[in-house]
C-alpha cells in the first residue's frame, strides 16, 4: 500500500486565499494565471501563489517540484510509505496455517515479528493493535497445537 501526504494539509497557513493581480506589472503564479504571485519555487523558480506553494521543512517547492523530488527519493524528511508490521505479522500467522509443516516455523517467527515491530511506527493514518493481539493468539494457538500432536506422538510410541 502507498499513501502519498501532502503537506499542504498540515502546513499552518491553510485556507490562505490567492489575491487576485490588481496590475500588469505585478508576477503572476504559474499555474494560476490570475493569481498573484508570493514566493518562488526554490528549485524550478516558477511564481506561486498561495495555493500552490508547498512549504516543506527548509523549502519551499512547487506541486511539480514536489512530485519530482518525491519520486526519486531526493527529500529526506518526507516518509512516503511505511510497513504496516501488524498486517505482516497476521499473515505470517494465517498463511502457513493451511499446511502444517511451515507453521514450525512461521508461529514462532509471527511471535518474534510482533515483538520486535510492537513499538514501530505504524499506519500514517490511526490504526488499533488489533492485528498485533489477533496475530499472536493464532500463533500461540498454533504453537500449542504442533505441541500437543508432538506429546501424542510421543505417548503412541510409548
Amino acid at each position: 500500500m502507498l499513501v502519498k501526504v501532502f503537506p499542504a494539509l498540515i502546513r499552518s497557513s491553510i485556507g490562505d486565499v490567492p489575491q487576485p493581480l490588481t496590475a500588469e506589472q505585478e508576477a503572476s503564479c504559474f499555474f494560476h494565471p490570475q493569481n498573484r504571485a508570493v514566493t518562488p519555487c526554490e528549485e524550478c523558480g516558477r511564481f506561486l501563489c498561495s495555493l500552490c506553494t508547498l512549504e516543506i521543512p527548509g523549502k519551499t517547492l512547487c506541486p511539480l517540484c514536489f512530485d519530482a523530488n518525491l519520486r526519486g527519493r531526493k527529500m529526506q524528511n518526507l516518509e512516503a510509505s511505511r510497513t504496516l508490521h501488524d498486517s505482516v505479522a497476521l499473515a505470517l500467522a494465517i498463511l502457513p496455517a493451511l499446511l502444517f509443516w511451515p507453521v514450525l516455523v512461521t508461529a514462532p517467527l509471527t511471535l518474534f515479528w510482533i515483538i520486535r515491530h510492537w513499538k514501530s511506527p505504524g499506519s500514517i493514518l490511526p490504526r488499533t493493535r488489533a492485528r498485533f493481539y489477533f496475530a499472536a493468539v493464532i500463533a500461540l494457538s498454533q504453537i500449542g497445537f504442533i505441541v500437543v500432536v508432538i506429546v501424542a506422538i510421543l505417548r503412541v510410541r510409548r
